[in-house]
């Protein structure tokens, strides 16, 4: 969408007005949600609030509430090493692999508590994500009424033939830096977007590894 609305805007540059409003259009259409049921939502994805065990589980049902496993300190530092994502998941895998091995007979009471610490971390660090992109998304919505707004003035002024051109200019290049300025985040923005997934994609990967061992 960026260099598509770049080459608008170049295409435009006869005129400050036109310059104004092509790169107001481009920020207009990026900042448009992909659905009404959250206006500030500021992803292509489809928004998943909260995260269910069920979603990445195919075990028997666990409640993560009811399992203390913060104060089973081996579990408790696993969970907190493998979760994460910098560590490949593969290598994760394995590490639960050993730590299966190494419970015996405790085998199940320690892969549920790590698979119970395993969605709370990881779900708790979804939610901060997903509420910095609610952020993110309403701070867009403002930066977008401000091009708007800004936009429109530069019109009026451009039409008033007593307008100082020196002021005109200022208002010019002031639009072109806001728009751009809403480019370079919604560029930024791609990557967040994938977080989330990102995140449930290892707790999948992880909980598969868990059930592996339970068998």
């Amino acid at each position: 969408m960026k260099m598509r609305c770049a080459r608008f805007a170049v295409l435009a540059l006869g005129g400050a007005l036109a310059l104004g409003a092509a790169l107001f259009t481009c920020a207009a259409a990026d900042a448009a949600p992909p659905g009404p049921r959250d206006p500030d939502w500021p992803c292509q994805q489809i928004k998943v609030p909260e995260l269910s065990l069920a979603a990445v589980w195919a075990g028997s049902p666990v409640d993560p509430q009811q399992i203390d496993w913060q104060h089973d300190q081996p579990v408790a530092d696993l969970v907190h090493e493998i979760a994460q994502r910098r560590e490949p998941l593969a290598q994760a895998q394995d590490k639960v692999h050993a730590f299966a091995q190494q419970a015996k007979e405790q085998k199940q009471q320690k892969l549920l508590a790590l698979l119970a610490g395993l969605f709370s971390v990881l779900d708790q660090e979804r939610g901060a994500v997903i509420a910095g992109l609610d952020r993110f998304g309403a701070r867009q919505k403002e930066l977008a009424a401000a091009i708007r707004e800004d936009n429109e003035k530069l019109r009026q002024m451009q039409a008033d033939s007593a307008s100082d051109a020196g002021e005109v200019n200022q208002m010019v290049q002031r639009v072109t830096w806001e728009a751009e300025v809403f480019q370079d985040r919604r560029q930024a923005l791609s990557y967040a977007c994938d977080v989330p997934g990102k995140i449930e994609q290892r707790l999948f990967g992880l909980a598969r590894a868990v059930q592996h061992d339970l068998q």
